[in-house]
């Protein structure tokens, strides 16, 4: 998941967000990975056992200050994002839908130029390591459904309706 970097520090950590308890790891530079947990303690113990094997550091305090930032201010933040060429179409695709809006999988499939991939575009979206800064939680079935959504269905809704709020 994450490579040992002696030149460059990878920090972790959770805390409250409007959307529950979030975990964020990072970088000086770049967001790496944003996910949402219903098990904070777990997902906190799992960190700080690869804290021991590789250069990662815990710091919840900025993670509460990038939450903040993220949820409240709508900063734009850089990523650092890995995947297969077919993923990173899908996710850059992702991070052209607006605040407040939705799409469809097959609105994805043929704005990446692969109108028949729609199952697998599916699976990307399920596979972003970034959540909300890549907005995959925009993105909607044909007929108007949710759909899934990695960290639950209820919060997806959450998130699309609180953006609505917001516009």
């Amino acid at each position: 998941m994450l490579k040992k970097d002696r030149q460059n520090k990878i920090f972790f950590g959770c805390a409250s967000s409007l959307f529950g308890e979030c975990c964020i790891i990072f970088n000086r530079q770049n967001i790496l990975r944003l996910f949402f947990t219903d098990d904070r303690e777990k997902t906190l113990q799992y960190f700080e056992q690869l804290a021991k094997e590789r250069n990662l550091k815990r710091n919840d305090e900025k993670v509460k200050e990038l939450i903040h930032q993220i949820f409240i201010e709508r900063k734009i933040f850089p990523l650092e994002i890995k995947g297969t060429v077919f993923q990173l179409s899908v996710w850059k695709t992702l991070q052209t839908i607006p605040f407040g809006e939705t799409t469809t999988y097959k609105v994805i499939a043929e704005a990446i130029g692969r109108p028949n991939a729609i199952r697998a575009v599916g699976n990307a979206v399920g596979a972003n390591p970034i959540a909300f800064l890549i907005p995959c939680h925009r993105v909607i079935r044909s007929n108007g459904q949710l759909g899934g959504y990695r960290w639950g269905i209820e919060r997806k809704r959450k998130m699309l309706e609180w953006e609505k709020e917001q516009v």
